[in-house]
């Protein structure tokens, strides 16, 4: 008898887990789902990266003002993507409305 009773709070346990680890992974959909939006919409309105600056091909998300590598190009670019991340973090943890327009990202942030 104590052999069911140890599996069943190792189930409920793993249920638990279970439960929680769902509940992470939808998050972290929400968030791609919402840069990939970010993503889309700045498309709309830019054709290079808006933090890319042509005369001396410099992107501006980097600290050191290091050279894109990607011509300005920001479809898959992991900087801007982490910058996107950043704000989408910084503005779940505030506990504002995300926007749905990349222009309206400017004015919650």
């Amino acid at each position: 008898m104590s052999d069911t009773r140890s599996s069943r709070i190792s189930e409920e346990e793993m249920n638990k887990a279970l439960a929680k680890a769902e509940k992470e992974a939808e998050k972290k959909d929400h968030k791609k789902q919402w840069i990939e939006k970010m993503i889309k919409s700045a498309k709309t309105y830019h054709k290079l990266c808006p933090h890319y600056d042509k005369k001396s091909q410099i992107c501006f998300l980097t600290l050191g003002g290091t050279k894109c590598t990607r011509e300005g190009r920001f479809e898959n670019c992991p900087i801007f993507i982490e910058d996107l991340e950043k704000k989408y973090n910084e503005i779940v943890s505030k506990g504002k409305m995300l926007p749905m327009d990349y222009l309206d990202l400017s004015h919650v942030v």
